[in-house]
């Protein structure tokens, strides 16, 4: 079970739902939610053609509606509009949308119980987090799907403290956003036509099925539902765990240890199925090997603004190594990079042997 798996509220909300805890709270509620929808587009008549068909699906179901905001004015004709209407804690959003929050999901107050705008979602996308709409709108959708209360004050605001309800509505959005019977057809056609995952493939991926969604959602998405295995790593230059612990012991002490040295890790990983299932994995804080093409491909982009796009090459699985020097697994690996940011992106797949374990 995961640190979110054994969070109380998470806990309670699994028994409010009586979700299936087999697979832990987390899995049990993604579950509960998946059914819900699958449930509600076999009542449509199938599969939707569009994520925007799927959407308005379920808002209907969820009687939701969006109101989006882009600019300052925006947030002001939305308050106008519901204030008019004689819902006054809508004034509320001019300090409640703050540059921490996403959006506010109010229940109204003056409409019938079975109104189609019982709820209203409020948007918020301005500035950066206009990257985020996507998983906003499916955010809000998720909280609604596991509502098993009443809405205090009577509105919700989904910020970024990163609570453990929020990062498991993350998880939900994730999960129900990127529908199988959109996602699958999408991924599987991309396989079959390249023969691998691939981040331009993830694009096309996007641009077939989910042109709303971000560049960064999508990639997580088709990793995660990946017919075989695959990892996705994120890599920067940063310090164990331990290390910074003694970093800021060393700020205490009249004479300070030396200063262990930063070095370029993986400082995010996210493993598919079948990676999962096959014990094909890299861990959190490892090293990266000096001589992976993630090495070399993030120290050359360090001095060339150029984005590399896919350039990827083959190496040996077992140059990477935990700190007590086993490798993590064996056979060949195609390693795909990707600038981003001071960091740099890798997807890492078996390349022709497909054993990978720990040694």
């Amino acid at each position: 079970m995961t640190k979110l798996d054994r969070a109380p509220e998470i806990v309670r909300l699994a028994s409010e739902l009586k979700a299936d805890v087999r697979d832990g709270p987390v899995g049990g509620i993604i579950q509960y939610c998946k059914r819900k929808l699958n449930g509600w587009v076999r009542e449509a008549g199938g599969a939707p053609r569009a994520l925007a068909d799927l959407e308005r699906l379920v808002c209907a179901k969820l009687r939701l509606e969006f109101e989006e905001v882009w600019t300052d004015q925006d947030l002001e004709r939305v308050v106008r509009k519901y204030v008019a209407m004689g819902e006054h804690v809508f004034a509320t959003l001019r300090t409640d949308l703050s540059p921490k929050t996403f959006a506010a999901l109010i229940e109204r107050q003056r409409v019938d119980p079975e109104s189609p705008d019982r709820y209203i979602a409020v948007v918020d996308c301005r500035g950066e987090k206009a990257f985020r709409r996507f998983f906003t709108r499916w955010h809000e959708i998720a909280h609604l799907m596991t509502l098993t209360r009443q809405l205090e004050l009577p509105f919700h605001r989904s910020t970024s403290d990163r609570s453990p309800l929020e990062r498991l509505m993350d998880v939900v959005a994730g999960e129900i956003g990127f529908h199988d019977a959109l996602l699958t057809p999408a991924l599987n056609d991309e396989i079959r036509s390249n023969g691998r995952l691939s981040f331009a493939g993830v694009e096309r991926v996007r641009q077939a099925a989910f042109p709303e969604a971000s560049f960064s959602a999508t990639l997580n998405a088709c990793v995660a539902r990946c017919p075989h295995p695959v990892i996705l790593i994120e890599a920067g230059i940063d310090y164990t765990k331990t290390e910074r612990e003694r970093l800021e012991s060393n700020q205490l002490r009249l004479i300070p240890a030396e200063a262990p040295e930063p070095k370029l890790r993986v400082l995010v990983v996210i493993r598919g199925e079948h990676a999962r299932a096959s014990r094909f994995r890299v861990d959190r804080f490892m090293t990266v090997p000096p001589d992976s093409i993630v090495s070399r491909r993030f120290f050359q982009q360090r001095e060339d603004t150029a984005v590399f796009d896919d350039g990827s090459a083959v190496e040996e699985l077992g140059i990477w190594r935990h700190s007590d020097g086993t490798s993590v697994g064996t056979g060949r690996v195609r390693v795909a990079t990707r600038k981003a940011g001071d960091r740099i992106l890798a997807l890492i797949q078996p390349d022709g042997a497909r054993r990978a374990s720990r040694t």
